[in-house]
């Protein structure tokens, strides 16, 4: 193997988690923060390390460059999917064949698979990793009634994304012009949107994320004439935009636009057959096959 030239394939592709492939090749993460997210790889790994993947068939959901896909097989999987939808994505998706090839991996790739389809795989799967994916979703609800046609009775299914406490118990927001985080949980939502997909779900533990370096204040006193003069100007241009923006730079933020206070969270979820208490209809999604209140019904519209 020419190392020198691996090495650039390497450096070449966009990553985001950090691999040590031996010999002197490593990947260079592209994310910034980087000490916050080693910090969190350490967080969902020392939850994994409770997960008996020995001989098991594991779907990894978003499975990005390949990292936890590769940890699973690495812990004695018998089988791993490692599913994305590219299209939904900033990676080109090189990441992780590369990466399967410098560790002789057989895991499986599919990069076209929806979270939305996955049903229509009709797989079962022992394993489930649905890790950095939910907040991203426009609708986890639907998401998670697809990971629930997954499943048989003794699957195991592995959530970790960022929860907020600053709701009311059992709230949610949505933001879709955030691309960082489009729906922000409280511990509540999610756990009820878990037992609303037919899951039993308990949080595995929180990890409160580093602290924000803190931003130079504005110095004390007057504003400066440069300032005032060009505060002047884009005023009498008429410019709101230039306006506003000169005053964010000084004012602070009104508190509705300070994000909301943070942690991520790893929840745990087993398969859950019988009645549910959230619907008082028909669940839709198919999810009534796990109801016996609904099982002699019509499952219209299951994606299947």
């Amino acid at each position: 193997m020419d190392i020198a030239a691996k090495q650039a394939e390497l450096d070449a592709i966009t990553w985001y988690h950090e691999f040590d492939f031996g010999n002197g090749l490593r990947t260079k993460t592209h994310c910034a923060h980087i000490e916050g997210h080693r910090r969190l790889w350490r967080f969902i790994e020392s939850h994994l390390a409770a997960v008996d993947f020995r001989g098991k068939s594991v779907l990894d959901i978003g499975s990005w460059d390949g990292y936890w896909s590769f940890h699973a097989e690495k812990r004695g999987a018998r089988s791993v999917l490692a599913s994305d939808d590219l299209g939904q994505n900033w990676s080109a998706g090189r990441g992780i064949h590369l990466a399967k090839e410098l560790l002789g991996s057989s895991v499986q790739v599919d990069q076209q698979q929806s979270v939305y389809d996955l049903a229509a795989r009709g797989q079962k799967f022992d394993v489930i990793l649905f890790l950095g994916v939910y907040y991203h979703l426009h609708d986890p609800f639907h998401a998670l009634a697809q990971i629930r046609h997954c499943c048989h009775p003794d699957t195991v299914v592995v959530i970790d994304g960022p929860i907020t406490e600053a709701l009311r118990p059992g709230a949610a927001v949505y933001d879709l012009a955030n691309h960082l985080c489009e729906w922000l949980p409280t511990t509540g939502a999610l756990e009820e949107l878990a037992r609303a997909t037919y899951f039993d779900a308990a949080v595995a533990g929180y990890l409160d994320p580093l602290p924000d370096p803190p931003h130079p204040a504005p110095p004390p006193g007057r504003l400066g004439w440069r300032w005032r003069l060009g505060m002047c100007l884009d005023a009498l241009r008429g410019s709101r935009t230039a306006v506003r923006e000169r005053l964010d730079r000084v004012l602070p933020p009104p508190p509705e636009l300070l994000p909301l206070p943070w942690r991520r969270v790893v929840m745990t979820c087993a398969p859950h057959e019988g009645e549910v208490g959230l619907h008082h209809y028909r669940p839709p999604f198919g999810l009534g096959a796990y109801d016996p209140r609904f099982q002699n019904e019509s499952n219209v519209g299951r994606a299947a």
